[in-house]
């Protein structure tokens, strides 16, 4: 309980230092191994398997905001075929220092944004209900990431839409557990909106 107190007093705190301005809403993201052109970025929108949603927030002041991204995906295989393929959670967090270069406020947005995340897998089959064993509920795969990118939002009264690039520097195994570390892909392109106020 301490833990979540502490927890929630240095984010009110972080929230007051970039007190002016609070965005949130939902985005989509597209995986990208490689740097993406426009031929891949047309391939990943053909593909739902490479498009991950979530939900993001963001505290901005004039200039400068901090904020994060919420990314869950439910992977499903058919458990009465292969009994080593059920159902998988993928989920992506990351928490990002943001730069608004014209100030948060204006109608272009662009901005540069750097911080560090966690993705992980984790295997939600029931397996005592597929008649595969007992149940596991455990994480497959764990890591920590840091991550780099930019992009540009449209504010319109108090809607803003918009779209970024992230380039995900390092990828590598959470300290102290036994996972392997998620198999993250370098790239990701987001399109968000969501309100701002």
């Amino acid at each position: 309980m301490k833990k979540c107190i502490v927890a929630a007093l240095l984010l009110l705190a972080t929230s007051m230092l970039f007190a002016g301005g609070l965005r949130l809403g939902a985005s989509l993201n597209a995986e990208f191994m490689d740097r993406p052109d426009v031929e891949a970025f047309q391939i990943a929108i053909d593909d739902p398997t490479n498009l991950i949603p979530g939900l993001y927030w963001e505290v901005a002041g004039k200039n400068l905001g901090f904020g994060m991204t919420y990314l869950l995906d439910v992977e499903k295989g058919d458990i009465a075929v292969d009994p080593f393929t059920g159902v998988f959670l993928d989920w992506i967090t990351t928490a990002d220092l943001r730069y608004h270069i014209l100030g948060s406020d204006a109608f272009l947005d662009p901005f540069v944004e750097a911080g560090f995340g966690a993705a992980g897998r984790s295997d939600i089959t029931n397996y005592e209900k597929a008649g595969a064993g007992t149940n596991d509920y455990t994480p497959t795969n764990l890591s920590l990431f840091g991550q780099v990118g930019g992009g540009l939002a449209v504010k319109l009264a108090v809607l803003q839409l918009g779209a970024k690039l992230d380039w995900r520097f390092w990828n590598g195994a959470m300290p102290g557990a036994t996972q392997d570390p998620y198999p993250l892909k370098n790239f990701s392109v987001a399109l968000f909106g969501g309100l701002a106020f």
